[in-house]
């Protein structure tokens, strides 16, 4: 048993749909979260500059004693996670390529899978590498797409907006013009547009990596023997690196419950 707290981090808010699976499966663990909103969106950012503000930011979870950091953030693991594994233990990224592979595909007919991600995790030549396998094989062809403005309507809660919509068909028509049969969301900013975007294409699939990774960090620390002994429901700390007044009204509305007012820390 281990009682630390697990650390988890994004570039803004995006992360809580992480963190919203991981209270679901670890109700009485103690989280520890931060949002970097004096750097979001991290997807417009270059690759140096986000492996600096990553690092900046395990180095603060660290600080905090954290038993593991989730990297809720796919920019961040996609662009970061080299520096990240070699600078500090039990890191936890959001894998994109995993999800991708365990797609069921049909041996008669070629599955077209829609990626809408940051531009940061497009253009990355790692994941653009990691595609090749599934690629190469002959039963996927792969659409990329980057969608900043689903961070930007995230952020500024703008989630049930007439904008939102608009730019969800703005993202999405392209993409079923090609027919996809599966959507791939490429950043956790995303999952707080899934239902909307289901409602605009109901007959896509559409895979969420966020919950890989919350499943996967489940996993890991049942296997490593790391689970907590407490039973602490719900135990929480926030923590931004800019004043943001949308993060607590928007953190309790993604979580369901009133969460504390965030710490704003300088860690850059």
């Amino acid at each position: 048993m281990d009682n630390r707290p697990i650390g988890v981090f994004d570039s803004g808010v995006g992360g809580v749909s992480v963190l919203r699976t991981l209270l679901k499966l670890m109700p009485n663990e103690h989280f520890i979260y931060l949002g970097d909103t004096a750097n979001v969106p991290y997807g417009t950012k270059s690759k140096d500059e986000i492996v600096r503000f990553s690092l900046d930011c395990a180095k603060f979870l660290k600080s905090k004693n954290v038993k593991m950091t989730v990297v809720a953030c796919n920019t961040a693991s996609n662009n970061a996670g080299l520096e990240l594994k070699e600078n500090f233990e039990n890191i936890r990224l959001v894998n994109l390529v995993k999800p991708i592979l365990a797609i069921e595909l049909s041996d008669v007919k070629i599955c077209h899978i829609g990626i809408i991600a940051t531009e940061a995790t497009i253009n990355n030549e790692n994941f653009r590498k990691s595609l090749e396998e599934p690629e190469e094989s002959g039963k996927v062809k792969l659409f990329k797409k980057a969608g900043p403005k689903f961070v930007e309507l995230v952020e500024n809660n703008e989630i049930e907006s007439e904008k939102a919509n608009s730019i969800i068909k703005e993202y999405m028509e392209p993409l079923l013009n090609e027919k996809i049969d599966v959507l791939v969301l490429g950043c956790t900013h995303y999952q707080f547009l899934k239902n909307k975007i289901q409602e605009f294409a109901p007959n896509i699939e559409i895979v969420d990596p966020a919950e890989w990774a919350a499943h996967e960090t489940f996993n890991e620390l049942q296997t490593k023997n790391l689970m907590t002994s407490n039973r602490n429901n719900k135990f929480v700390e926030f923590y931004i690196t800019k004043e943001s007044s949308e993060f607590q009204k928007l953190t309790s509305n993604l979580l369901g419950f009133e969460c504390p007012t965030p710490i704003i820390v300088d860690i850059h």
